[in-house]
């Protein structure tokens, strides 16, 4: 059983920081973009210069240890990948609190707030990444088993990935429809007062009819 739930981490925990990482330093724009997230969600000095590259970093490790067949490494990636979730989560649940303003940067160009349900994900996916560094890898299992909790993890993996873009989906659309409401009044106001003031396009105004008494 731990060897399918060590692909499982694997290629769910592989991918995951994998494409955090790759994401986050995938041009000057979204680095920078990450860095200031970084020192709104971390405001301690030396966050813009030290700990962002070194959340990085540790993103990079994560997914290289957990590539590595060796027991060791699989243990250390699945440590340090539990680590780096409560810490998350920790910064997230602090900077909701502060009601801080700002995007959340999980994967590069996200533009989604920082939410208590981020901290929350964090939380739970630290929770088989603990398991399965204590577990260890296990000893090899049969081919079948393990493509499939291969496919199992890279489809939680990707979804991890998108659940920002799928909480966007089910969003009301109340803060819209309110906006849009508050904006009829105010052109209907606009449109009365250009009326009192004769400002009335052409085609509005009615035509003028010249009579003329006949001779």
């Amino acid at each position: 059983m731990e060897q399918y739930l060590a692909m499982w981490v694997r290629c769910l925990f592989g991918l995951v920081f994998l494409v955090s990482a790759v994401s986050k330093v995938s041009g000057r724009r979204s680095f920078t973009e990450f860095v200031e997230a970084v020192a709104v969600l971390a405001p301690v000095p030396g966050a813009r210069r030290l700990l962002a590259p070194a959340v990085v970093a540790l993103e990079f490790a994560i997914a290289v240890l957990l590539a590595l067949p060796a027991s060791v490494a699989f243990r250390g990636g699945g440590w340090l990948a539990t680590a780096l979730l409560l810490a998350f989560a920790l910064g997230v649940a602090l900077a909701v609190r502060r009601g801080a303003e700002t995007a959340c940067r999980c994967f590069g160009r996200s533009t989604t707030r920082v939410e208590g349900w981020q901290a929350v994900r964090n939380l739970v996916l630290a929770v088989p990444a603990a398991l399965a560094a204590t577990l260890g890898s296990g000893s090899r299992g049969t081919t079948t088993g393990l493509a499939l909790a291969a496919v199992m993890g890279l489809t939680c993996g990707a979804v991890v990935i998108a659940l920002d873009d799928i909480v966007d989906l089910f969003r009301p659309a109340t803060a819209k429809a309110v906006d849009f409401r508050q904006e009829i009044p105010h052109a209907r106001r606009d449109h009365s007062s250009r009326l009192r003031r004769g400002a009335v396009p052409a085609e509005s105004r009615p035509e003028r009819r010249n009579h003329q008494t006949p001779a």
